[in-house]
């Protein structure tokens, strides 16, 4: 048995290896910082088309925890002069266990994210870069959330650059992973938002590493007014919309890529009007006149919900621009009937039942 002596040279010696790992652990809580601001600066710094700027780093240990302020990233071939992403603040929270295994899994969450999108020039569409490109080692995100975001859309490649401009987006991400097998069960997005003093929506879930595109959406608006696109409208049709009220409700489910859905279109208020000038007065004129007689669009149902296809099983097709596609041809779409109807006077089952193609291949 050790004596009362032993004893106390251990407890001493436990109790200096402690202080000198507490210490240490100071030491590098106190260093972790300059070294993230610096290490960050040159990723920045060495951003590819771009360039960054931020206000300030903080590290954490316990857990691994990663926070930047005032985040903007801009790019060098932009038409408009504002960053094309900034954010107030973005913390990364991360877990031992995981970094342990050489996996850096978390959650990540934004405040105040603007997002700036262009219009892209005209010529063949831009694959997005493979997961595994984007982020070089493993990576799950269990939860991202954005407050208060906003997203600007600009055709800057249009007369005017017309724009929108959604607000007070909320949005979550859960169950996303840079590489096969990584995660149990599908990807879930969500995000809700103000469109001017409409509300839109959507919800995702999907299979993002099927051979081909595997998915359920659903999508809509409330309250929206198709005024607000009368910008792009006037630059591109030389035609506007006067203010009303567009709702719809969209669901879509593709398997293996071949896409089913449905559209459920209300408009109430809005009728096409000329630009200002002869010309778009008499091209407002005959579409108004085309609109009153032509037929209901193909796949409406005597309730005038509209049924809609297509054909994604193209295995180049990539999960994100189609997504996007997909609601906003289920969009246009839905507001065209929606317009028809409000010129033809009522709602009628389409003579063809069979449904209408979404085309949101490209």
């Amino acid at each position: 048995m050790p004596t009362h002596r032993t004893k106390s040279i251990l407890l001493r010696a436990g109790l200096v290896v402690l202080g000198t790992l507490a210490l240490l652990l100071v030491v590098v809580a106190l260093a972790l910082p300059g070294v993230a601001r610096k290490k960050t600066r040159e990723a920045l710094d060495g951003l590819q088309g771009a360039r960054g700027d931020f206000e300030d780093v903080q590290v954490g240990l316990f857990p691994p925890r990663y926070t930047i302020t005032h985040l903007k990233i801009a790019k060098k071939d932009t038409v408009l002069r504002q960053p094309s992403f900034y954010a107030d603040r973005i913390a990364v929270t991360l877990q031992w266990g995981s970094l342990l295994r050489g996996v850096f899994r978390g959650n990540l969450d934004g405040e105040r994210v603007k997002i700036v999108l262009e219009q892209p020039p005209p010529g063949p569409e831009r694959p997005l870069p493979p997961l595994a490109k984007i982020f070089p080692v493993p990576v799950v995100v269990d939860r991202a959330q954005l407050r208060r975001a906003e997203v600007v859309y600009a055709w800057v490649q249009e007369k005017g650059r017309p724009t929108v401009w959604a607000n007070d987006i909320e949005a979550t991400v859960e169950n996303f992973a840079s590489r096969p097998g990584l995660v149990e069960g599908p990807l879930v997005i969500a995000a809700r938002g103000k469109l001017g003093k409409g509300t839109v929506w959507f919800t995702v879930s999907a299979e993002p590493f099927a051979e081909r595109l595997t998915f359920t959406a659903s999508a809509g608006t409330d309250g929206f007014d198709p005024s607000l696109l009368s910008a792009y409208l006037s630059a591109t049709k030389n035609v506007t919309l006067t203010p009303g009220n567009y709702s719809t409700k969209m669901s879509f489910r593709s398997v293996d890529g071949r896409l089913r859905g449905v559209i459920d279109p209300h408009l109430t208020g809005t009728h096409l009007e000329s630009a200002g000038d002869a010309g778009s007065a008499l091209k407002a004129f005959f579409g108004k006149i085309a609109l009153a007689v032509s037929a209901p669009t193909e796949g409406t149902r005597a309730s005038g919900a509209i049924e809609v296809s297509d054909d994604l099983t193209d295995p180049r097709l990539q999960l994100a621009p189609r997504l996007e596609k997909v609601i906003e041809n289920g969009f246009i779409l839905g507001l065209q009937e929606a317009l028809r109807r409000s010129y033809a006077g009522e709602t009628e089952p389409s003579s063809n039942p069979a449904p209408t193609p979404l085309k949101a291949q490209k």
